[in-house]
């Protein structure tokens, strides 16, 4: 039998400041971490400790206080970091699928739309074919119904727009075929010398045409026109403008001078006449006169220049003949724009009148 130790018997307890174990003395070292005590002063290396197989583990020590030398210290803040990152990365990834699979998975949703539950029925419901946007569809005849025979239009087209409105027309007569017209004169003057009326005569074009012409002056108390074209001085003095306007919305003007004080006593214009009041200028008696003392021609237009009491036979000349031209018989003729003096020798008198030429 074993026999019992009393207390003195007993081996003495040592701690082991390396691993925090308690140990018999009878062992030279530590059993746990194989580390010689502070009363022996023996120490051995690590390597030797290692192949002597006398540790736990090979590391870090436990706190004195600790027990279980060699199970290792607390998680360093790089550790902490590193396991930190990992998780995040984790997470990170998780939402990335989660966002990629989600929409997938809702695509293959069918979204009906809201209103009252349909009854049920033993035949499976069937959802009507979806129709391509820019599919053709046949456009429907007068009776509402798709015409088969007309050519598709695609839905996405856009309809072709109505064509633009022509101008409205205006009234223009049947028996009018001119397309313009001109008047004879463009300016004129009724005098005291020349007050008679005097008609203005219009050509159409083309030629051989007819059109109807509206007259209109702008102040009949100094110069009205008739239906025929026809006009005549008024009660005031001053200047009008006489307008010719064809059906159709062609018109041209004339502007008319009427100069008459003393209610028209003198003799009539010829028909050819344009310009200003006549009258006479010279050294000679006051019988010897001119038809004309200043007057205007157009393109294409002349006029006679005649004289009044003399005896003997006129000698005509004219100071610029880019302006007009005058022949022996006292014609003068348009040449150009601008204005010269014609001058005629009679009787030992000379005469002169101004000869004003209208570039249109």
């Amino acid at each position: 039998m074993a026999t019992k130790r009393t207390d003195g018997q007993r081996p003495r307890m040592i701690h082991c400041e390396h691993c925090g174990e308690d140990y018999a003395s009878s062992y030279k070292r530590c059993p746990f971490c194989d580390e010689a005590d502070d009363e022996s002063g023996y120490y051995d290396d690590e390597e030797t400790i290692r192949l002597r197989g006398g540790k736990r583990l090979v590391g870090s020590p436990r706190p004195n206080n600790s027990r279980g030398g060699g199970y290792g210290g607390s998680p360093s803040p790089l550790n902490i970091f590193f396991t930190v990152v990992s998780l995040a990365l984790i997470v990170a990834a998780v939402i990335i699928v989660i966002s990629i699979i989600k929409p997938l998975v809702d695509r293959g949703k069918t979204t009906l739309p809201e209103g009252p539950t349909p009854p049920a029925s033993t035949q499976p419901a069937r959802l009507p074919s979806p129709t391509p946007a820019n599919t053709p569809t046949a456009a429907p005849d007068a009776s509402g119904t798709p015409d088969s025979t007309a050519p598709p239009i695609p839905a996405n087209s856009t309809p072709p727009s109505a064509p633009p409105s022509a101008p409205p027309t205006p009234n223009v007569p049947a028996s009018q075929t001119a397309t313009d017209f001109t008047l004879n004169k463009s300016e004129f003057t009724l005098s005291d010398q020349w007050p008679a009326p005097i008609t203005l005569k219009v050509t159409f074009t083309p030629a051989g045409t007819t059109g109807t012409i509206t007259w209109t002056s702008s102040n009949p108390d100094i110069a009205s026109v008739d239906s025929n074209g026809t006009v005549s001085h008024g009660s005031k003095t001053g200047t009008v403008t006489i307008t010719a306007t064809m059906a159709g919305g062609v018109s041209q003007t004339c502007r008319v001078h009427n100069t008459v004080t003393n209610g028209g006593s003198g003799t009539a214009a010829p028909s050819g006449n344009t310009g200003s009041s006549a009258g006479s200028s010279g050294s000679g008696s006051a019988a010897l006169s001119l038809s004309r003392s200043d007057f205007t021609l157009v393109p294409g237009e002349s006029y006679r220049i005649k004289v009044s009491g003399n005896s003997g036979t006129p000698s005509w000349s004219i100071g610029n003949t880019s302006v007009a031209t005058v022949s022996s018989d006292g014609t003068v003729t348009y040449a150009g724009p601008g204005s010269t003096t014609l001058t005629c020798t009679v009787d030992g008198q000379t005469l002169t009148c101004i000869v004003r030429g209208k570039s249109s």
